[in-house]
């Protein structure tokens, strides 16, 4: 992808992200305090290029990725956010029973990144360096995965 390209991918992304300001809690107003503050939050990587794609081209069953983000010189990452309700208990539930949904959260969190590295790996052929990471309402900074 030529860098042009890419400018242009990530003006389109973040005008309409920072445009889209009226989910103010849950996983999309964590996705757009990382597309807003990436600069910072990911400062290796200056583009975002793309935003909930198809892990497999037209086969959403597959699964959609969150956020690629790249430095514009064959570097990416995948980025997966989650929003996890921290929340005390509530009339839905025990705390029991929400620990065991955030912990499952956190468990596809973590599966899924990686995975999902895997499949643009296939997607772009070559690339110089990928690697994952997870941002949820956890973390300060998005974690990388190794």
């Amino acid at each position: 992808m030529e860098l042009s390209e890419i400018r242009r991918r990530d003006q389109v992304i973040r005008a309409y992200i920072e445009g889209r300001d009226w989910d103010s809690i849950g996983e999309y107003a964590l996705k757009r305090q990382l597309v807003l503050e990436s600069r910072r939050l990911l400062p290796d990587y200056p583009y975002v290029i793309d935003d909930e794609w198809d892990v497999e081209p037209g086969h959403t069953q597959h699964g959609r990725g969150d956020l690629i983000f790249t430095d514009g010189r064959g570097c990416f990452a995948v980025v997966e956010v989650k929003y996890i309700d921290l929340g005390g208990v509530n009339r839905t539930g025990s705390s029991r029973t929400k620990r065991t949904r955030n912990n499952r959260k956190r468990k596809k969190l973590r599966e899924q990144a990686p995975k999902y590295l895997d499949c643009l790996a296939v997607k772009l052929g070559t690339a110089i360096r990928l690697e994952a990471y997870i941002f949820s309402n956890q973390n300060d900074l998005p974690q990388q995965l190794v």
